[in-house]
């Protein structure tokens, strides 16, 4: 079996790309950064890459490609910090997830993953909140849902199975990004103050190992038009994981709750079946969040030590 794979030097890129070699399953990684390609790929049959750019997948040449199975959508510029505010390149996004699809069709391939996110669900909630007012980081959430339903849509009229993978909070060791946990686990880490909405939301997070497996699995045995929930099935509110994560690392940073103001709806977790991939597809995460920010905590300080 052979998979194409967008985003495939990204944090959850690189280690899909891993899990499916690691399943027999040959990989053609598209990418546009050499330097960012891991050695290890350069001395595998398994992996191929094929060089283009995320915004210009119509460009790419797909001549000598034949039997592929399966089309893993990563690929996603701008997933956190001020580029989600970013229109254009949103916009290109949303583009790129349609043209994404088509080459999929090109290829032969008969199944597209999307990796959609769980900011599609918060954007919902905001828009049918009443008198509600967004954010510029909205700009993101909205371009993903817009993202689904287009390629959904488009993947259909062309006779592709679709699935959509909600990619939650994912952590783990590789994470070079400005999302919450990894930036939070870094100050701690330097006991600095950590400034904090009031943290009664409910959240949960996966590590990225798990995290993987899952959305593996919900693109080779998943149902058409579905969607798949990539995270646990049992939720707390995040103010309970960040003073779980301060007595793990046994950090002296100041916690200031509230100090965030949260203006937004947030999630109940009933806009989605959390536990869909642990019923149907009989996988469950195997790293507890304490393990999982030990992972990330070596991870880190080998950063600092290199």
């Amino acid at each position: 079996m052979r998979a194409i794979v967008t985003g495939a030097t990204g944090f959850v890129g690189k280690e899909l790309v891993r899990e499916l070699t690691s399943n027999g399953i040959d990989v053609l990684a598209i990418v546009r950064n050499s330097k960012k390609i891991p050695e290890a790929w350069k001395n595998t049959a398994q992996i191929q890459l094929l060089y283009g750019d995320l915004h210009k997948l119509d460009e790419i040449d797909i001549s000598s490609i034949k039997d592929v199975e399966f089309f893993y959508h990563l690929g996603w510029f701008g997933t956190s910090g001020m580029e989600r505010a970013d229109i254009d390149g949103q916009l290109e996004n949303v583009k790129s997830a349609c043209e994404a699809v088509r080459l999929c069709k090109k290829c032969g391939c008969k199944t597209f993953i999307n990796a959609g996110s769980i900011m599609e669900y918060e954007v919902v909630k905001l828009m049918t909140s009443g008198n509600y007012v967004p954010g510029m980081s909205n700009i993101y959430s909205t371009a993903k849902l817009t993202a689904d339903f287009m390629a959904r849509t488009l993947a259909n009229a062309l006779h592709l199975k679709y699935i959509n993978v909600i990619i939650s909070n994912i952590y783990g060791a590789g994470e070079k990004s400005a999302r919450f946990l990894n930036t939070t686990l870094r100050k701690m880490l330097k006991n600095e103050p950590v400034p904090l909405t009031h943290g009664n939301q409910i959240y949960d997070f996966i590590y990225i190992t798990d995290a993987v497996k899952m959305i593996c699995a919900a693109g080779i045995n998943g149902n058409s038009n579905e969607s798949y929930y990539i995270g646990n099935s049992v939720q707390k509110p995040l103010k309970t994981f960040i003073e779980e994560m301060k007595e793990i690392v046994r950090s002296e940073s100041d916690l200031h709750f509230g100090a965030v103001p949260l203006t937004a709806p947030t999630l109940g977790y009933n806009e989605f079946d959390t536990a869909k991939v642990e019923r149907e597809l009989r996988i469950s995460p195997s790293i507890d969040f304490r393990e999982g920010i030990l992972k990330l905590k070596e991870y880190i300080m080998g950063e600092n030590d290199e």
